[in-house]
């Protein structure tokens, strides 16, 4: 089976780096590569060189690269496209697509929350790259999980 690039996209403190761990570990931690994007921008050139080359050593030597972060389509856009042409029909790119209500009452759950003006700042409202992305909204990290194993399932395997 040829790699698989798993892409979470959302806004901060929607669950993705959640689904990432969850599916790191139910895929087997030792075949999976996790790449994270910090929220933070101000770096972003650099940002983009280190995920080209993460998700490229991971695509040679891991069954599964999962790359998670806020991802910004304005400014990571063209190298996401890129790497998902890369992988051709081995990827999948999931967009989190919770309500800004909802995703402060996710913020509030974690063990360091936001702010929430920072979040208000931060958010950008259905940053889709794609028509084709997959939405996930208003569930929770098993079901996102339990969703993306059955999507590598359907994937060709050749």
């Amino acid at each position: 089976m040829d790699p698989v690039l798993i892409v979470l996209r959302g806004n901060a403190a929607t669950g993705k780096t959640s689904v990432a761990s969850s599916l790191q570990e139910k895929l087997g931690t030792t075949d999976v590569m996790l790449v994270q994007q910090d929220i933070t921008e101000e770096h972003a050139d650099t940002q983009i060189q280190m995920i080209q080359k993460l998700v490229n050593y991971g695509k040679k030597h891991f069954h599964y690269v999962i790359l998670d972060g806020v991802l910004s389509k304005d400014t990571y856009g063209e190298m996401l496209n890129g790497l998902i042409e890369d992988f051709g029909s081995q990827q999948l790119v999931y967009y989190f697509n919770d309500s800004f209500e909802q995703t402060v009452k996710y913020n509030e759950q974690k063990i360091q929350p936001h702010d929430i003006d920072k979040l208000k700042s931060w958010w950008i409202d259905s940053d889709l790259l794609s028509d084709e992305d997959v939405k996930l909204e208003n569930g929770g990290i098993e079901q996102y999980s339990d969703q993306i194993i059955d999507d590598i399932n359907d994937l060709p395997l050749f």
